[in-house]
């Protein structure tokens, strides 16, 4: 890997994007195939996945949005119901609860990791509650053990957003691993991509079964009886045209089957913003748990002056983004609750560029400029 950059006037993109080299061959062998819908090759990235990240069941999906709207679907999630939520994410988490026609709730946040207070999810559970989303954000796991406590407590189940959480891991679990529901995502810019799609991942034999359901038209393909009729038996729910094509699931395929590579240089990358941050005034960092193993697939921080924070390391050429904005700064929403750590964290949260490509020169360019602002 190349890891020099060729001029300091060189941008420093936010993104990048990971794609094996092994992924071009992969990929023509299944265009010259007889079978490019859903077939060998999306089995195959099902069970590399469940052997890989410990996953008892897994469904690949079109998106990561796709995963989570399928998750609500199948809890029966509809008109009147509610789901408590974060309002720390990307849009996409709290529009899949309005797209099943139900209410998001958020609960408030912690301010040192920017994840859903367990202890606010309390204090919002009604008569009317569903279910239970959290976000991993940036990677940095939740405090799971409390809210699956609070899931036990009031019977309700907690669906784990893992779009950010891709090989991250919880008291030495993989995200996936255990718990009700997680939905991963394979977008373009996360730590493996397909171009797009998703997964979801379960414990519950029962969820996995019902699942399947969802994601094709209310059938289960797996289950189908060969024959002249597509769908020979009856379809009792209202499904999704969800499933992931060979095409897709080949790239996601070879993704997972060298995820340790992209990982890898994110914990490099993660690691050392977190050894030459650590000591300064106007930034602060996130908290890492000892319990806890983050994939770095973002690196938020805390910085005084926000914007001018972002005018300073723009005019070095460096790319700085407020990504995840409060959903509920949103019409589509229902307009702002009263969330005051979450206020306080979406005046001040911004990201480094953390991405494969990133160089260490170019990481060095960005913790100077950021060290640099500090001392300004």
């Amino acid at each position: 890997m190349n890891t020099t950059s060729e001029t300091s006037t060189d941008i420093i993109h936010s993104w990048g994007v990971y794609v094996p080299d092994e992924a071009a061959a992969a990929i023509a062998e299944v265009l010259k195939s007889s079978w490019l819908n859903t077939g060998a090759k999306e089995r195959q990235l099902r069970e590399t996945f469940c052997a890989t990240f410990g996953s008892p069941y897994a469904l690949a999906t079109a998106n990561g949005t796709a995963s989570l709207r399928a998750a609500l679907a199948m809890l029966k999630v509809g008109p009147g119901d509610e789901v408590i939520s974060t309002p720390m994410t990307f849009i996409a988490t709290n529009t899949s609860i309005l797209e099943q026609g139900a209410t998001p709730v958020f609960a408030d946040i912690r301010y040192d990791d920017f994840n859903i207070d367990p202890d606010s999810v309390r204090t919002r559970i009604t008569e009317r509650t569903k279910a239970i989303i959290c976000v991993h954000y940036a990677g940095n796991p939740c405090d799971m053990d409390a809210l699956w406590a609070i899931g036990r407590e009031y019977n309700l189940p907690v669906i784990e957003d893992s779009a950010h959480a891709l090989g991250s891991k919880y008291q030495g679990h993989y995200i996936g691993a255990r718990g009700d529901l997680a939905c991963f995502s394979f977008q373009v810019v996360k730590i493996i991509t397909s171009g797009d799609g998703g997964m979801i991942t379960t414990t519950k034999p029962e969820y996995y079964a019902a699942l399947k359901k969802y994601l094709w038209y209310g059938v289960d393909r797996e289950g189908r009886t060969p024959g002249v009729d597509a769908i020979a038996g009856d379809v009792d729910v209202l499904g999704f045209k969800y499933n992931m094509n060979d095409i897709t699931a080949t790239l996601a395929l070879v993704g997972v089957q060298h995820i340790e590579v992209p990982l890898a240089r994110r914990r490099v990358i993660g690691e050392r913003y977190r050894r030459e941050l650590g000591d300064l005034r106007r930034v602060r960092l996130v908290a890492y748990y000892a319990d806890r193993t983050p994939n770095y697939q973002i690196f938020p921080i805390h910085v005084d002056d926000r914007a001018s924070f972002a005018e300073w390391m723009w005019s070095r050429g460096i790319q700085v983004v407020a990504n995840n904005r409060r959903s509920d700064r949103y019409s589509i929403m229902g307009g702002l609750r009263d969330l005051p750590v979450t206020e306080r964290a979406d005046r001040d949260a911004i990201l480094l560029p953390i991405h494969f490509q990133l160089s260490d020169a170019d990481q060095t360019r960005v913790i100077d400029a950021v060290r640099q602002y500090d001392r300004s």
